[in-house]
């Protein structure tokens, strides 16, 4: 059935059916439901190809500009890729996120859900009535905390692990990485890699960090396991006793900037030399890429990766909430410092 047969038996101009059926703020949501509930019921397939062939004549009157993406996330601050500590890799993922964007003639509009007075119902009619039809969401700081059911009608896509709900999303391979890390340490000749990790990092991780570890640990036989150390702020003595208690040969750290540094003045005041009596590598961030090895994520691939995903859903008209959620991952990349001895000749890989 086409659009033109489709608003005949509704009643409706051909236009308000086209934009009901891309979702249109324009049309109101009453209207919108009627007219897909129509669209299944005749068994109307739209023309994804050709929808985007007339989406490019309907602009093309406008060049540089098509429309605006809603930014936001469920932290309290209104920027905390600016205001919070810690954060400022969200700072290079909205970058990676804008310049994507702006290749394809959006750009973001920051939108404050938890500013004073504010609802995520108000925030929702806000987005309506400037035409914001998708949203990236940067994550948010309890990881437990669920997306606000009153902005789920819209095309969102968000970054990380830290909302627990099925959403469409773009994260780090924390897998991947991980063994990348432990193929390294391996090449290099060490066997006992022990990682010391952030209790609210291993979560956001999914705890895939953490689980690629063990996984490595079975497939090294005749070697014992260096148990996990999960800690949220620096404790000498935590730390101390579990250096001597399980004696790693490399310290893997997933940790904040404030731990490393501690790290390294507890080691220096030891007198243990890095690399050559203990490795040190990190996982994730890296405060100093010319002091310590590890693999670093890649932030602003993450960034463009999400706009593209975002762009995808809302060209194709994608705005109810995901029943098979897209998880789109991004490869971090090595690099290479004198926190590590050279690689050895001879090693043993797991099996």
């Amino acid at each position: 059935m086409s659009v033109r047969a489709l608003a005949r038996q509704l009643d409706l101009s051909p236009t308000a059916v086209s934009l009901a059926l891309r979702g249109s703020p324009r049309i109101s949501a009453a209207v919108r439901a009627k007219v897909r509930r129509a669209a299944r019921a005749a068994g109307h397939v739209p023309n994804a190809r050709l929808s985007e062939l007339m989406r490019e004549v309907r602009e093309s009157g406008r060049p540089g500009y098509r429309g605006t993406l809603g930014l936001m996330s469920l932290f309290p601050e209104e920027e905390p890729w600016w205001q919070r500590p810690g954060y400022g890799h969200l700072a290079e993922i909205l970058a990676g996120a804008q310049a994507r964007a702006a290749e394809h003639g959006y750009k973001f509009e920051n939108l404050w859900l938890k500013g004073p007075g504010m609802t995520a119902r108000r925030l929702a009619g806000i987005m309506e009535a400037r035409g914001i039809r998708g949203v990236l969401c940067l994550g948010s700081l309890d990881p437990e905390e669920p997306f606000p059911a009153a902005l789920r009608r819209f095309a969102v896509v968000t970054q990380g692990a830290s909302i627990p709900e099925p959403m469409h999303r773009v994260v780090s391979h924390f897998v991947a990485d991980s063994r990348r890390l432990l193929t390294e340490l391996v090449r290099r000749g060490y066997q006992r890699p022990g990682l010391v990790i952030l209790i609210s990092g291993d979560r956001r991780t999914d705890y895939l960090y953490t689980a690629t570890l063990l996984s490595y640990y079975e497939r090294m036989p005749g070697l014992a396991p260096v148990p996990v150390l999960r800690a949220e702020h620096w404790d000498e003595a935590e730390f101390a006793g579990w250096l001597a208690a399980h004696r790693p040969d490399a310290v893997v750290l997933h940790q904040s900037d404030t731990y490393v540094a501690e790290v390294e003045r507890y080691l220096a005041r030891r007198r243990v030399r890095i690399p050559r009596d203990l490795g040190l590598a990190l996982l994730d961030k890296n405060p100093n890429p010319e002091r310590f090895a590890g693999v670093c994520q890649d932030p602003r691939r993450i960034g463009a990766s999400a706009a593209e995903l975002l762009l995808s859903r809302i060209a194709m008209g994608d705005f109810a909430w995901p029943t098979h959620p897209i998880t789109e991952l991004v490869l971090g990349r090595w690099n290479e410092a004198r926190s590590l001895r050279a690689a050895a000749r001879t090693t043993l890989a797991p099996a």
